[in-house]
């Protein structure tokens, strides 16, 4: 039977507050977003060194943390301690986000595999219109050797951990035996695990805590996912996944979720979207919050859709405040609903 989640601003707001208090670890494809701004300028945009082509004036450009140091960027950001562990190539990008994630205040387990470039994005823009994305990647399996190491570095991470978050983008990070053992010592532990993976990857993550979807991936696991069917569909997922909470973003429609509190819908708030790269992390860091505190899940559910809703009014892969979530949270209107939620999947553009 679906159920409404509650929504009750003095519990949310209760549970911003103690965000300060919980330690996170998120292990995965860790990535640089680049984002570069060009335009036209003044004089005429002609290429000297090509004839016929044009040339433009550089404006702007934006390096942020992408793909797993985003969840981690965003947890951080949220005043949430965080550890970040994944691997980079042995190249100058390594830097670059160590010194991102160093200004975030993130701890960092960063191994450095010479045979991989650096996973990064770079996206270009003329007079703010998205002409294309550029992507340099390597997606083979990890050696033993890189496997080995990030695992040695979550080990050393989890006495000091409330959640952890597995952010699988398939850049080859993951395989079956690291992410197996790491999900192991967490029930060891008892820490709670959220996983967000590409549907190639399913096998390797049985039993987790939460495993957080989009539609798409949704339907590329169990043949199809529709509005229509959203709460038979979700429970379908559910059994097919086989882990203790499943959730999955909607677009427009918010999320939808089936847990031990059975079925729940949360409808996308009423604001206008900007930007919807790297939503889809940041409903997985606030799906991360809940299970540390131990929240129902839709009321995770429902804070991650909250958060999502602040973050894709922001340009680029952004991250939100404590404060702005803890504003948006006391100041929505109650049972608000809206036809043009954004809830991105993780990159918030076509698979790639």
């Amino acid at each position: 039977m679906k159920r409404k989640p509650d929504h009750n601003p003095g519990s949310a707001l209760d549970v911003i507050d103690r965000l300060p208090e919980l330690r996170a670890l998120v292990v995965g494809d860790v990535m640089l977003d680049v984002y570069e701004f060009c335009r036209t300028g003044d004089s005429k945009p002609i290429d000297s060194e090509k004839a016929g082509k044009r040339a433009y004036q550089a404006q702007e450009t934006i390096k942020v943390l992408g793909g797993a140091g985003n969840v981690a960027a965003n947890l951080a950001s949220l005043d949430v301690r965080t550890t970040l562990v994944g691997v980079t190539g042995d190249d100058e990008h390594y830097f670059k986000i160590r010194e991102l994630a160093d200004g975030l205040s993130i701890r960092h387990g960063l191994i450095r595999d010479g045979g991989r470039p650096t996973t990064t994005k770079v996206r270009l823009y003329l007079d703010d219109d998205y002409l294309l994305r550029r992507d340099s990647e390597c997606t083979d399996r990890v050696d033993e050797r890189t496997s080995a190491a990030l695992v040695k570095e979550v080990l050393l991470a989890l006495p000091e951990t409330d959640v952890v978050v597995l952010s699988d983008y398939d850049k080859g990070v993951f395989t079956a035996e690291n992410a197996g053992q790491i999900i192991r010592e967490c029930r060891l532990h008892e820490i709670p695990v959220v996983v967000d993976f590409k549907p190639g990857n399913r096998e390797a993550f049985s039993g987790v805590d939460i495993i957080a979807p989009n539609a798409a991936e949704a339907a590329a696991l169990i043949g199809g996912f529709s509005m229509e069917r959203l709460e038979s569909d979700c429970r379908r997922l559910h059994d097919a996944l086989g882990c203790r909470n499943t959730v999955v973003t909607l677009g427009e429609h918010g999320l939808c979720g089936v847990g031990a509190g059975g079925f729940f819908h949360a409808p996308g708030h009423r604001v206008e979207p900007v930007d919807k790269v790297g939503c889809g992390d940041t409903v997985r860091a606030a799906l991360a919050i809940g299970a540390a505190l131990g929240l129902a899940l839709e009321e995770a559910g429902v804070l991650a859709n909250d958060a999502a809703a602040v973050i894709v009014q922001k340009p680029a892969t952004s991250v939100l405040s404590r404060r702005e979530l803890h504003d948006f949270v006391a100041h929505k209107p109650d049972g608000e609903t809206r036809p043009a939620a954004v809830l991105a999947g993780r990159e918030g553009e076509p698979a790639g």
